[in-house]
């Protein structure tokens, strides 16, 4: 597979519909796949129903699969039954292993988040009808037990900050995702990230299936870039390696 990216900085200006949410179905296999050999291992954190964790499997990846809400889990299992190279981990992911209690939308359980501040964002007229408590590990934790992935998605709903918080050093690639409204957090990550020794970083804007950058560029492009972004609903994935 050949990477097709060929957008430009000024590109991330270019919003994304404000109603879309990446994490339903990967329709376009995303460049990131190119990265991917038979038998890498890949951290899907945050795998929803597995539909991205999916497109790694087929590519060949032991998939380990952390999803808290056991509704979701119990789907991850039911997908891959009989596939044992994927594996699920029925927990949330965070800075210290523990328990949590997890705000759960029933209408859009894609949106369900440990973090309060997710919920007076662009998704405030969501309704969070329901609470559970979940048992909590770390990224440190899952490289423990599972080895140390080629990559590791982030998609936790505005945790971020706490989910890297929970890593002690570096690993493969990680990809985070970002909104406009508290882009000051994902700066955040991104310092986190340089500080555990990741240099170069890419961006996929909404559900775009490419990078914005053909080649991987300093983090102070990716700041530039979605600091100077006129969009409100802006959002998509940040990516350092």
């Amino acid at each position: 597979m050949t990477a097709t990216a060929h957008c430009h900085a000024s590109d991330v200006n270019s919003p994304a519909a404000p109603g879309s949410k990446k994490g339903m179905i990967m329709a376009t296999q995303h460049s990131i796949l190119n990265i991917i050999s038979p038998g890498d291992l890949v951290f899907d954190v945050g795998a929803n129903r597995g539909s991205i964790a999916q497109e790694f499997a087929r590519a060949g990846a032991r998939v380990v699969c952390i999803e808290p809400q056991p509704n979701l889990a119990a789907a991850i299992r039911d997908r891959f039954s009989m596939n044992p190279h994927v594996t699920v981990v029925e927990k949330g992911v965070g800075a210290i292993r523990g328990r949590s209690s997890m705000s759960i939308s029933s209408e859009t359980d894609i949106l369900s988040t440990f973090a309060e501040h997710w919920k007076v964002g662009r998704f405030k007229n969501m309704v969070w009808d329901q609470q559970i408590e979940v048992p909590i590990t770390t990224l440190d934790d899952l490289v423990s037990e599972f080895g140390t992935p080629r990559y590791c998605k982030i998609d936790v709903e505005g945790f971020e900050r706490d989910v890297v918080r929970g890593l002690s050093s570096k690993i493969g690639v990680i990809s985070f995702e970002f909104t406009s409204e508290y882009i000051e957090h994902s700066m955040e990550v991104i310092e986190m990230l340089i500080r555990l020794g990741y240099r170069h970083f890419n961006v996929s804007i909404g559900d775009q299936p490419e990078f914005q950058w053909p080649d991987w560029v300093p983090y102070y492009e990716i700041v530039k870039a979605l600091f100077l972004s006129t969009s409100p609903d802006l959002w998509g994935d940040i990516y350092a390696r």
